[in-house]
């Protein structure tokens, strides 16, 4: 298999520059982002407050065991949805 773009890749048409979102997800509606180590450190020191709430928030959602299992298992990325497309990939 050959990929040759993040959107061929994802299985998404390539957008229209002019309607696309502008922000960091390029429109593809998400993100990816990192966020805090398991002593509860941020890894990236110019990680947004933005960036930081979005990975909170994806980092901490579940039922108790698979926020257990994520607790020890984490690589410290996620995927996060873009707020300003609000995971459109539209303007």
């Amino acid at each position: 298999m050959k990929v040759t773009s993040r959107y061929e890749a994802l299985g998404i048409p390539l957008p229209n520059p002019k309607t696309m979102c502008k922000g960091q997800c390029e429109g593809t509606g998400w993100y990816p982002t990192q966020g805090r180590n398991r002593k509860g450190e941020v890894y990236v020191a110019e990680a947004s407050e933005t960036d930081l709430k979005l990975w909170d928030q994806a980092h901490n959602k579940g039922n108790i065991f698979q926020r257990l299992w994520h607790k020890y298992h984490c690589d410290g990325w996620h995927f996060v949805k873009c707020p300003d497309c609000k995971g459109t990939g539209k303007v």
